[in-house]
């Protein structure tokens, strides 16, 4: 005899809860022998009027075939030749055997494959090859409802945890940046003294360097306290928009002169061509500098000697507001690109070590323009230049 079909436990793609096994639908209906009769069912049957079907097993308690009620009852009442038919000629030979760990969802597809299923019809749940009970569709059916209830109510209580864990993170970092910020302006106010000379001249020249380099880095390890505290905020959608009506070509100017005395240390030329006639744009205007000055300073980071950061802006055919950076430095492929979207982000080139970075600047300019409800459009080849566009909603710009 062909033995029946089996889905063991190495078909299964994913584990479920132990609980939501076919042994949990098992239900422990004593068998009938190989040898029995059609008769020996019928009165089974009659005995149990919610009982939709019987395993038939060898001695060893292996299933070789499944005999369902309705296969045998009419025969039964038919004539007592068919009452004595033997269960070899009445049962299906090729029955759905289900291992005790297999999960739900893949009995649920292997019903579906073989016959459509119905609420009467069912399978044979076995441990080891070995008969154990008897699984309905309904109360597959059942069962998995359940599944689906718990794993939603685990859902939300895990994302009532991710929420309160965020919200501690943003209050520890508002704390803590405080704390830091006080003690870290003395040092940088006491360093630029030094540097000046405020007090008298140093008797050694250096020092004045080192008192620079001083100030220096507390300036850099503050931009990195509000790069942190800014970005966490936003990701908890914690930060509030003070809109405004902006002109966009005057900011754009303004932080193109901002970052041009760095850009020219670099051998870098910004150019600021948003045209004046851009309507006015509802939006934050610091979050706007902080936004522009972000994309401005990774374009100069990432621009070699004699390149150029174009600052341009227009308005698209479908009234969005478009305000580029484009460089023509070094590009990024599309694997360096996603990890520059990533907090912490580094490229890892001889360029980009050259310069003190946070690796901050990207996703928190992305999700600052996330907060106005618009994009950040991103272009880039590598050894050609990158373009990098805050794009914002037609609801935000104002018409003339």
């Amino acid at each position: 005899m062909t033995p029946p079909p089996s889905i063991s436990h190495a078909s299964v793609p994913g584990d479920e809860e132990a609980v939501y096994t076919a042994a949990g639908l098992a239900v422990p209906v004593a068998p009938l022998g190989v040898g029995g009769s059609c008769a020996e069912a019928c009165d089974r049957f009659s005995r149990k009027a919610d009982l939709w079907a019987l395993a038939v097993v060898e001695r060893d308690g292996r299933p070789v075939g499944l005999v369902e009620r309705q296969s045998v009852m009419g025969r039964c009442a038919a004539s007592v030749e068919m009452a004595a038919l033997p269960l070899v000629q009445v049962m299906d030979p090729s029955p759905l055997l289900v291992e005790a760990n297999v999960g739900l969802s893949e009995i649920g597809r292997r019903l579906a494959r073989l016959k459509p299923p119905t609420p009467q019809t069912g399978f044979i749940v076995v441990e080891e090859g070995r008969y154990r009970g008897l699984g309905a569709v309904a109360d597959l059916m059942l069962l998995s409802i359940e599944q689906s209830d718990l794993r939603a109510r685990q859902l939300e209580a895990a994302k009532r945890q991710a929420d309160q864990a965020n919200r501690a993170k943003t209050a520890f970092l508002a704390n803590m940046s405080h704390e830091i910020r006080t003690p870290l302006n003395a040092m940088m106010g006491f360093a630029e003294i030094l540097e000046q000379e405020v007090l008298g001249p140093h008797a050694i020249a250096l020092y004045r360097e080192y008192a620079r380099d001083i100030a220096d880095s507390g300036r850099h390890l503050m931009d990195l306290i509000n790069d942190l505290l800014d970005l966490s905020k936003a990701e908890a959608v914690r930060q509030e928009l003070s809109e405004v009506l902006i002109d966009v070509s005057r900011v754009a100017s303004s932080g193109a002169r901002l970052l041009s005395e760095r850009a020219a240390r670099n051998g870098v030329r910004i150019v600021s061509a948003v045209p004046p006639s851009l309507p006015p744009l509802r939006a934050d205007e610091r979050k706007l500098r902080q936004m522009l000055l972000n994309l401005l300073s990774n374009a100069v980071k990432f621009t070699p000697p004699d390149g150029v950061v174009t600052v341009g802006g227009h308005v698209a055919g479908n009234g969005s507001l478009w305000l580029s950076v484009h460089d023509t430095g070094i590009g990024m492929s599309g694997e360096e690109l996603a990890k520059a979207m990533e907090p912490w982000g580094q490229i890892d080139n001889a360029l980009g070590r050259g310069h003190v970075g946070t690796g901050l600047g990207l996703p928190l300019t992305k999700c600052l323009i996330e907060l106005h409800g618009g994009r950040l459009d991103v272009v880039s080849t590598p050894d050609r230049g990158t373009t990098m566009a805050l794009v914002f909603p037609a609801a935000r710009v104002e018409p003339r």
